[in-house]
């Protein structure tokens, strides 16, 4: 109560001296007015009432003047009248004048805003997120989770332009903003997270220490919500878990682990990229060299590096590339050419310098024009001027950044399918790839269910009384001759049980989480099969039957 009453408290506050004056202003020539007796035409004396009294000081303060009344005045009543308009029109000025010095005081419209923000989210109707910090990673996150519309989104920046910017997009459904800093404790309560619908908080700045008092007060304003936060340092990473964040993106990390994957294995790298938001086909590209590796970097991306490819035996020159010197180095030939990049195969620009990025992969491709080309961007509009320098590889932080967040969200199974199918051959590798493209296509949707009466309401009640195997819900459901276009790649039971790629004879239980690879319109008939009582009969029996024969009816009804 008091938080949404806020503004009305700070109003009355600025305000007491202005109102105080503008009240003894009207009420002393009220009371003369109504002390002050009057003469009628006839000669008798009268008195004002109150109403009366009132009635004409509020039309003299305000300038406006209907006459005397009921009567002429005598002379008494004009010098009361009189002084009425030398007191209260300045009065009313004062009063005004405060008003306006009001509506433009920050705190008063920071109070205002805030409780808007706060109705706002009040009125959330669906299970929400909150993003703390609007960075171009936060933008794609939110690009990606609206056209989901599994959760609405709460925005938190201390930046008013990224606000601006944020409101500017119209995005549908509209998404509550404020410019605050997410650090603050009653910020934090304002935005929702202490609410049964606030599932997730998401911290996405560029400072680790910000970061971590986040996630601090997220997780002691409520212990049930996930906390997914960003970390670009070693001890940030280590601190962030240790605080019971859920997830925390290392953008420095996931990049090693493509190249690792890379190096082992360009089908294992394909999966990698694909989970992340890539096409599921292996091109040129993937399939990094093994020669000698140039890695123009530092500090912790750079040793990040340097341990990959020493865990896969590479060959490398490491250039810590110091602020100082970004310009010298980047430009000078004579260095690279004393770091043998003439006989190098791959260089690797990591720098925290999208200028000084661009300008080691030009000096490097003008030395040596068949050298393959690793790029690290920093700054999501760079990316066209990466692409005209033909490089062959670009890892960008803000879309890794994005997709690792929404991986979390949407569909956490994709990190045990990675880990586990990483344990194998190459062979299962490419048969996975090859198993997913002719079943459904080379960029498939990869989608994550659980089997609950919330998604899956029929099949759900179904398993409760018997089995299905995958098999029955996917192949030829409809006695047409055609397979829905559905790979399954994984399966978590209940009790934390992982299963890759379960084959068509597995069987499914209640609350079972399902990783899949399909396209929209298989996606759309499975939906309909699991959800709807006769579909999933006619699937499982071949034979339609009648609401009457289903076995959950009598349990339901």
């Amino acid at each position: 109560m008091q938080n949404n009453e806020s503004s009305i408290w700070l109003f009355l506050r600025k305000m007491r001296a202005p109102l105080i004056v503008l009240n003894l202003a009207h009420a002393f020539p009220v009371l003369l007015l109504t002390l002050v007796s009057g003469i009628t035409p006839e000669g008798k004396p009268y008195y004002l009432s109150f109403f009366d009294a009132m009635y004409v000081v509020g039309y003299t303060a305000t300038t406006i003047g209907f006459g005397e009344i009921p009567y002429a005045f005598t002379y008494t009543q004009r010098m009361i009248v009189l002084f009425t308009m030398y007191l209260t029109v300045p009065a009313w000025l004062y009063a005004l004048g405060s008003i306006i010095a009001l509506v433009q005081d920050k705190t008063f419209i920071y109070a205002l805003k805030m409780n808007a923000f706060r109705r706002k989210v009040r009125h959330l109707g669906q299970d929400f997120i909150i993003l703390c910090g609007y960075t171009d990673a936060g933008k794609l996150l939110i690009d990606k989770l609206n056209r989901d519309n599994l959760y609405r989104i709460v925005v938190i920046d201390k930046n008013f332009e990224k606000i601006e910017s944020l409101n500017s997009e119209l995005y549908l459904p509209s998404i509550p903003a404020i410019v605050a800093d997410a650090s603050m404790t009653d910020v934090l309560i304002s935005s929702g997270i202490q609410s049964p619908r606030c599932k997730f908080i998401v911290t996405l700045f560029d400072d680790d220490q910000l970061n971590l008092k986040i996630s601090v007060r997220g997780r002691i304003l409520n212990e049930n919500i996930k906390i997914i936060a960003k970390s670009g340092l070693k001890q940030g990473r280590e601190n962030l878990i240790n605080i019971g964040v859920n997830h925390v993106i290392d953008a420095f990390s996931i990049i090693a682990k493509r190249i690792d994957f890379a190096l082992q294995s360009p089908y294992l790298f394909n999966l990698l990229s694909w989970v992340q938001g890539g096409n599921l086909h292996v091109s040129k590209s993937d399939i990094l060299p093994t020669g000698k590796y140039i890695v123009c970097s530092r500090g912790r991306f750079g040793k990040t590096i340097q341990n990959t490819l020493d865990r896969n035996s590479i060959n490398y020159t490491y250039l810590d590339i110091n602020k100082d010197t970004h310009e010298k180095v980047s430009s000078d030939q004579e260095f690279f050419m004393q770091a043998d990049i003439m006989n190098a195969s791959c260089i690797i620009a990591g720098t925290n310098d999208d200028a000084i990025n661009l300008s080691i992969v030009a000096t490097a491709r003008a030395l040596n024009p068949n050298i393959f080309a690793i790029v690290r961007e920093n700054e999501i509009e760079e990316r066209s001027l990466f692409s005209n320098l033909r490089v062959d590889k670009i890892f960008v932080l803000d879309q890794i950044t994005a997709l690792d967040g929404y991986n979390y969200i949407d569909r956490p199974m994709t990190y045990q399918f990675i880990d586990e199918i990483a344990k194998y051959s190459k062979d299962m590798f490419i048969d996975t790839l090859l198993r997913i493209t002719k079943r459904v296509n080379k960029r498939p949707a990869l989608i994550e269910m659980e089997i609950s009466e919330q998604k899956m309401y029929a099949l759900s009640n179904y398993l409760k009384e018997t089995s299905v195997t995958i098999g029955q819900l996917l192949e030829n459901p409809y006695r047409d001759g055609e397979d829905l276009e559905i790979v399954m790649l994984g399966l978590k039971r209940a009790d934390g049980e992982f299963i890759l790629l379960p084959d068509d004879k597995t069987l499914l239980k209640e609350s079972d989480h399902l990783l899949f690879a399909t396209t929209q319109a298989s996606l759309e008939y499975f939906k309909t099969i699991v959800n709807h009582y006769y579909e999933l009969c006619y699937v499982i029996d071949g034979v339609e039957k009648s609401r009457f024969s289903l076995p959950w009816r009598d349990k339901n009804n």
